[in-house]
């Protein structure tokens, strides 16, 4: 008797544990939805991704963000805002060029199989701006360059025909590619010679030497002839670095670890030198130049920016900037002198109202600096990118 009435009492237990009125609810929903027509249910709308074609429109800022390690890549941002457009990747340690009309983007990196040991093989990837895509692939002699990214290392002839690869095995050369066959046609020995400066017409170029000549190549098809110029400069005194501007009379812009510019005429068969223009002079501090892509030059204003730091010592011509100084070429005169420091490469925007762009060593961002309402021709900086990474060059278009 005892038992059974635990039993019943157990029964009722769990019809009042196991059948609430809230999953009876439930379930008896189930069973209406299970009978009603399925086209009275709501049909699934799955999310679709899509990909612009296209970047959006107006002038960029190419980085250069050039790795040892493994993949680089060449960041596109917008000059407005500095936000991020898109990306062409590449080998380790590329350089890069970009065309005049800032359409096309020239990259050459090198992908080494085992990384560390192993076949490498270096390559040139022409990438279309627009759609960040790769045009062609064109395979060099495993002598290119593999260094930091710089300027003057490679580098397009004027008609833009063909592209000048800066070799160093340590020996150095030039390798000469045709563009639209995709293929080398001469290499160039360039011994004690190192960077390329293309002659504005033609198919001839420069290249600065340790002797403080400058030797001249000029070619013709596979054949080539040189002829060197006097000493220009002094390799001990004070040495030029390898990056160049170009003056819109023509004249080839260099810069000393010292402070001066020196101008010079390529456009004949030797180089010659026109005016050299000691920026620093009698300005306390030791200010000197430091960092790759030391200066940019303003065609519309006639004027050199310069990465400046103080406290210059022998050794120091890579340092980051504190200051950008703004040189007019026409008035041989310092302008202006605005704070900007780390920077280690520098490009401006043409017109009346530049604009630079830096690389901040430091932060590791594209820093934009535009001139202050103080006016003085002073610059501030406006903005910065979101560290896309360090670069020691990086170029505008002009669009």
């Amino acid at each position: 008797m005892t038992l059974t009435k635990q039993k019943s009492k157990t029964r009722n237990l769990s019809r009042r544990v196991f059948t609430p009125a809230p999953l009876a609810a439930c379930i008896a929903t189930l069973l209406l939805s299970a009978v009603m027509p399925a086209a009275q249910a709501e049909p699934f709308k799955p999310e679709v991704f899509t990909v612009e074609k296209t970047i959006q429109p107006g002038p960029n800022v190419f980085m250069n963000e050039a790795a040892w390690g493994g993949a680089s890549q060449i960041h596109v941002f917008a000059q407005d805002d500095l936000h991020y457009k898109g990306s062409m990747p590449a080998g380790i340690t590329s350089q890069m060029k970009v065309s005049k009309d800032g359409k096309t983007v020239y990259v050459l990196s090198d992908f080494a199989k085992r990384i560390t040991y192993g076949p490498v093989e270096s390559v040139v990837q022409v990438y279309d701006v627009e759609t960040l895509s790769r045009k062609k692939e064109i395979i060099v002699p495993n002598k290119a360059v593999k260094a930091i990214g710089m300027t003057q290392l490679l580098e397009l002839s004027a008609d833009e025909k063909l592209l000048y690869v800066q070799n160093a095995t340590p020996a150095t050369s030039v390798s000469v590619i045709d563009i639209a066959a995709g293929e080398v046609i001469t290499e160039v020995p360039t011994p004690g010679c190192y960077g390329v400066y293309p002659a504005l017409k033609g198919t001839s170029f420069s290249t600065p030497c340790g002797t403080g000549q400058l030797k001249t190549f000029t070619l013709k098809g596979k054949e080539y002839s040189v002829e060197a110029s006097g000493k220009l400069f002094d390799v001990d005194a004070d040495p030029i670095y390898i990056h160049s501007e170009r003056r819109k009379n023509g004249e080839l812009i260099l810069t000393t670890f010292g402070g001066a510019l020196y101008l010079a005429d390529d456009s004949g068969k030797t180089v010659k030198m026109k005016e050299k223009l000691q920026v620093n002079a009698g300005i306390e501090g030791d200010w000197a130049p430091g960092g790759y892509a030391i200066t940019a030059y303003s065609s519309t204003l006639d004027m050199v920016f310069m990465l400046m730091h103080s406290g210059a010592y022998d050794g120091s011509h890579k340092n980051g900037s504190e200051e950008i100084w703004a040189y007019s070429l026409k008035k041989k005169k310092l302008i202006s002198r605005s704070p900007a420091p780390h920077m280690v490469a520098l490009s401006v925007t043409e017109g009346k109202t530049p604009v630079l762009f830096g690389s901040n060593e430091e932060d590791e961002t594209i820093d934009k600096y535009v001139l202050s309402s103080d006016g003085d021709f002073m610059f501030e900086k406006a903005a910065a990118d979101e560290k896309a990474g360090w670069t020691t060059s990086l170029a505008v278009s002009h669009d």
